[in-house]
Order: C-alpha cells, then structure tokens, then sequence
C-alpha cells in the first residue's frame, strides 16, 4: 500500500489486498493537485458477507450490488500536495460475523497544518453481495445504491442520495440533500428537511415520505400504506389502492395533488383552502367541521373500504380517479 494510508484491521480471515488504477466516481476539479487511486478486495471468512457499514465524511460513496462474495472498494483521493494526501486515511474492520465496516478520516493535531474541507476528498466505488444489508453515513458527498436485496439505512447531511432497483426496507434521511428512490420492493421511510424526494416504483407494504421545506413527487406507488406530509411543499402522488388500504397525504401550505388508480371501494376525506374532487364530488358532503367527505364504489361483505385522506391548510386539494 502506498503511503500507509488503508489502514486494515484484521477481524477475519481470508482478507486480500491489491493496488490497480481505479476509475474515479467524480469528475475531478480543474486543478485537483494530487490524485491516487487503489482497489482493496476482501473475500468472506467463516461466515458470508451479510452487512456494510460505511462513513465517508469526505466525498461520495456509490455502491452497487453483484453476485460476487466478496467486496471490492475503488477508491480515490485528493489533495493539494504530498503531505495532505498522507493524512487520507480509509480504514476497513472485516468482523468474522459478516460484517464489515468502512471509514474513511483526514488526520489532524498539532503538528499538522490545518486543511479546508473543500482541499481534500475521498471518493469511494464498492461493488458487494446483493444480499448484503447497507447502512452508510454521509456529509455533503453524493450517496448511490444500486441492485441490492437486503435494504439499508442512508443518511446524508447535505449531499443528494440516490436508490435504484433495491429489495428490502429502505431508510433515507437528509438534511439539504434531494432523494431519489426508484423500483424498491419494500417498505420506504425517506426524511429530508429543505429538499425534494422523488419516489417512483414502490411496491413495499408501507411509504411514509416527509420534507419540511421541499416537494414530494411520487409514482407508480404501490404501497398498501402510504403517508406523505410536508410543511411548504408541494406533494405530487399517482398511486394504486389496495383493499383495505391507507392513504393520507398532508401539507400545511403547498398544494396536495393526487391520482388514483382504485381497486374496490374507497372512502376520501378532504380538507383544504379549496378542494376538487374530481369524479368524486357527485357524492361529496361538506361537514361542519370544513371536511368533505365522498365514497367511490360499494362495499361488499366483510371487505373495508381504501381510506383516503387529503389535508392542506393554506394549499389547494386535487384528486382524480385515473380510469
């Protein structure tokens, strides 16, 4: 390894280690300073590879699922010059129970000159099992996952996180980075405070999405039990109900607009600064209480109807049947 810097901490056996050129996973900047590149694989030991748990305060981490056993880890570093580029550490902790641990830190002290934040990076390029479960912790860097079957845990500060074709319950939580959550067959919980979700293809028993300060877009939601609510944004939803089924969607100030795609009977309250309906309002009654509420369809024996629910204080209120 060059300049010492992936620190290895043997907890499993059956570890190997080899430096290639490795693809970055960002442009670099037009003045990048210096730029080193390796490749780490690490086969499984007495059990399989069933967790990855990566921190990368220092830049992005894409990880995308294969077939394979063993992990593979491209990774790339930046800095201004030679003595910063030394202080780049990754370090991996392979468990014997299958799990394996990533970090990724810039060393500091007395001795050393201090460095911005912006001068140095570490990008990371991972390809694991697909039956692995991720958690991953981000700062402002771009988080990816791709083609896995085990779901995860995602969290960055400022920084975009992006999900596509995974299985298993997913759990995003952002700052001020935009989500994007695309073909997850599992159960969906994504948080952001002042940016956009995008969810499209979720077909999980549940979806609850919330954004403080951002819009909610959603498509082709399939979830039995869906939950949208944002303060100022806007929540945009084309989604299928399911028997007996849940769907409320709630803003204090941003317009509420949702499409339906309805199997049996559903059964709509709303609220809002105005509300339409749709098909639904030829059976629409407002109640005192400034809800209105409708039902499509007719219940037949023991089945319940798809509760719908629709709210938003200071928005406009929408709602279609797509035929």
């Amino acid at each position: 390894m060059s300049r010492g810097s992936l620190a290895i901490v043997c907890a499993l056996a059956g570890v190997a280690a080899a430096e290639a050129p490795a693809q970055p996973t960002t442009p670099a900047p037009s003045n990048p300073g210096l730029i080193e590149r390796s490749r780490l694989e690490v086969q499984p030991g007495g059990r399989a590879i069933h967790q990855l748990s990566i921190e990368n305060p220092l830049g992005d981490v894409k990880i995308e699922g294969y077939d394979g056993t063993s992990i593979q880890i491209e990774s790339r570093k930046q800095a201004p010059d030679e003595e910063a580029l030394d202080r780049l550490r990754i370090s991996l902790v392979p468990n014997p129970d299958g799990t394996v641990r990533i970090t990724t830190t810039a060393d500091g002290g007395k001795e050393f000159k201090t460095l911005g934040r912006s001068q140095v990076r570490i990008d990371l390029l991972i390809r694991a099992p697909r039956d692995a479960r991720i958690t991953a912790a981000l700062s402002a860097g771009s988080l990816e996952v791709n083609n896995m079957d085990a779901g995860g845990d995602l969290g960055t500060s400022s920084g975009p996180i992006s999900v596509r074709n995974v299985s298993g319950g997913v759990s995003t939580h952002s700052v001020s980075g935009a989500t994007s959550i695309t073909q997850v067959f599992g159960s969906v919980d994504a948080q952001t405070i002042s940016a956009n979700l995008d969810l499209d293809t979720i077909g999980g028993e549940r979806l609850i999405a919330s954004a403080n300060r951002g819009q909610i877009a959603g498509r082709r939601v399939r979830a039995r039990d869906v939950e949208l609510t944002t303060v100022t944004g806007k929540i945009f939803l084309e989604a299928e109900t399911s028997l007996r089924g849940r769907l409320v969607v709630s803003s204090l100030r941003g317009d509420v607009d949702v499409k339906l795609r309805r199997q049996g009977a559903i059964s709509i309250r709303a609220r809002g600064s105005k509300v339409n309906l749709g098909s639904a309002a030829a059976n629409a009654k407002t109640q005192q209480d400034g809800w209105i509420y409708s039902q499509l369809g007719q219940v037949n024996g023991t089945s319940a109807p798809a509760l719908i629910e629709l709210r938003s204080r200071y928005g406009l209120v929408q709602f279609a049947i797509i035929e």
